[in-house]
């Protein structure tokens, strides 16, 4: 794995020329398998990368679920609402996507939807996420 953490990425980014056009896509289900808890801090994880990293850098949101617990380093996209971050069976729930789509640090940022799905199971996501975001 690499650019796994944080600091990785900004490591990474330091020793790029012109790093500073350089941004990050944030992936929901990255960040939550390398052991960001955003089902239950998205805004500490948040300030995390703003110290490390710099929130500006932040360009757009790849957004999914995840098959795969916190931490479990796995990185295997699931639907939205079928994971350990839309589910609530697995401690996740609607609350977690909303908070997502609505955070003041994302909702302006282009998102990207990355799930394994086919073309109608796109379109409802898409019009779920819509709903959700206040």
């Amino acid at each position: 794995e690499v650019g796994r953490t944080f600091e990785e990425l900004q490591s990474i980014m330091e020793k790029v020329q012109l790093s500073d056009k350089l941004g990050v896509c944030l992936d929901t289900c990255h960040v939550y398998d390398a052991g960001y808890d955003i089902v239950h801090d998205l805004d500490g994880v948040l300030d995390e990368f703003d110290r490390v990293v710099g929130i500006e850098r932040l360009r757009a949101v790849h957004i999914n679920d995840s098959k795969n617990p916190c931490g479990a380093h796995k990185d295997r996209h699931e639907c939205i609402g079928k994971g350990y971050l839309g589910s609530e069976e697995f401690g996740g729930g609607m609350q977690v996507m909303q908070n997502i789509v609505s955070n003041g640090h994302l909702r302006s940022l282009p998102f990207i939807l990355e799930t394994p799905n086919e073309l109608a199971g796109y379109a409802a996501e898409i019009t779920l996420l819509r709903s959700l975001q206040q």
